[in-house]
Order: structure tokens, then sequence, then C-alpha cells
């Protein structure tokens, strides 16, 4: 009778949660078949919800911390490899921000697209001489590998005439400039045609650098200022219609009553010269 009287007491809670089971069985299925939720289902995801997400999270975190610690030292290894390839692309954007202004400057100074087919040699100023002696008005250009130039050919920028090589060896060469003073050459007055010979000022040791004058020209000389000169093409050097400078004074000399003298401001920046071009002669 003892064991019985045992038996029965344990059963009695499986009993109770058999029938609490049944109970929230018969429940559900009964909220279900109205398309709802029942009670304890509804109690169990409230309390359950906020439970499996700290869950969640503290997993997340222990295997975030446990990934970092076994591969530490290969994400030193990454990072230091970022930061070479950083500074790599650095250095190069650096080169190519050169570049771009080193080209952006020579289209600019010589005023011409570089896809076209153009005949005239580009070149660049790598030298000249200092500002003193027979020899202060000359630079020194050199020309690209594929190309040649010779002795007498003709150089120019976008902004006018520049002056002439007198000189070649190899791939560099020696460029009159019009403003030295063993030069001269023939112009003309764009607008009325009035033709002249144009040297340097001499005013030039007296604070006028980089001047020309236009000389023999006649009493009554159709010049004013502002008047644009060009090459004239009559002097067996130079090519006609050149861009020379433009006409800054108009001087009768009082020994010279007959004939006027035009101070020229040339269109070139002499001081500044860093590209040309070569106009190759026939």
């Amino acid at each position: 009778m003892r064991i019985d009287t045992t038996a029965r007491q344990n059963l009695k809670p499986l009993l109770l949660m058999a029938a609490v089971a049944l109970v929230f069985t018969v429940w559900q299925h009964a909220a279900w078949a109205r398309d709802r939720i029942s009670l304890p289902e509804y109690i169990c995801q409230m309390l359950g919800g906020p439970i499996m997400s700290i869950a969640t999270s503290i997993n997340e975190v222990v295997r975030d911390t446990g990934r970092s610690v076994f591969l530490g030292g290969s994400l030193a290894a990454e990072n230091r490899r970022l930061r070479q390839e950083r500074d790599e692309l650095l250095r190069e954007k650096i080169l190519l921000t050169e570049y771009f202004r080193e080209n952006k400057a020579f289209r600019e100074k010589l005023g011409f697209e570089l896809d076209q087919q153009v005949k005239d040699i580009p070149a660049r100023v790598v030298g000249r001489t200092s500002a003193s002696g027979e020899q202060r008005c000359r630079i020194y250009i050199r020309v690209p590998p594929n190309r040649e130039i010779h002795k007498g050919d003709i150089v120019r920028d976008a902004a006018g005439l520049v002056g002439r090589v007198i000189e070649v060896k190899g791939k560099l060469a020696t460029v009159l400039l019009v403003i030295d003073p063993q030069h001269g050459l023939g112009a003309r007055v764009q607008r009325s045609r009035v033709e002249g010979v144009i040297k340097p000022a001499e005013q030039w040791h007296e604070g006028w650098p980089d001047r020309l004058s236009m000389q023999y020209l006649r009493h009554n000389a159709d010049i004013r200022i502002g008047d644009v000169i060009i090459t004239s093409g009559q002097d067996g050097i130079y090519p006609a219609a050149i861009p020379v400078g433009v006409v800054e004074a108009v001087d009768v000399p009082p020994e010279q009553t007959q004939t006027v003298v035009a101070t020229i401001r040339p269109f070139v920046d002499f001081q500044r010269l860093e590209y040309v071009w070569v106009i190759p002669q026939p």
C-alpha cells in the first residue's frame, strides 16, 4: 500500500502538467482557428523576445572578440599593406597632378592642339643667357627625339614672334631673340600696310626692357598707338604675317624730322618663355 501511495503522489505533478499542456493546446488551436494567437503564446513572445535579443547580442560580441584575438596579427599586416598602398597612390596622384599641369601649360603656351597634324615642332626652353654681354638675348631649346630642326628655322609661341635658330647641336638649339642688339627684321603695320625695320629699342639700357623700335618710317607714315605690327616677309628671313607687337609710342626725332620712330611692345613675354614652336624653313 505504501508503494501505491508513493506512485500516486509522483503521478500528480505529471498529470497536472499534462492537463495544463492539454488546456494550452486546446486554447492555442482555438485561437488559430480564429486567425489569432492565444494569450499564453502572446505572453511567451513578450517575455522571450527580449531575452533572445540579449542572448544574440552577447553571442555576437563573444564571437567578434574571439575573432579579433585570433586574427589580430593578420589584421595588423593588412593595415600595414593598406597604408603602403595609400602612400603609393598619394605619390602617383602628386605625379599625375604635376604632369597634368605641365601638359596644360604646354598647350596654353603654344596655343595649339597637339592631336592635330602640325608641321611645326614643339620645343621646351631649357636655358637662357645672362642679361649682360653681346649674347644677353638668346635662349636654348630642346626638341623631341623624333624631330629635327635646322639653323635658320623660325621660332614663335602662341602670342607671336620669338626669333630664329642660329645654332643646332643634336636636339639642342640656340635661338636669337628679336630683342637681341644684333637682330633686325622687316615689318609692317597691319592696318595701313606701312613698312619699316624692327630693331631693339635704344632705351633698353634705360629701363625699357624687351622693347622694339620700328624705324625708317616716313614723316607722314600712317602709324598710330595701338596698331598691330607683323612681319612683312621682305627681309628674306621671316615669313610674312607673324605677329610682332603693338605700337606704344610714335616719336619724331628732332634731328631727323623726315622720319618717324615707333616704340613697339612685343606680344611675347621673353622673361617667361617655357615652350615654343619651331617653324621649319624650306
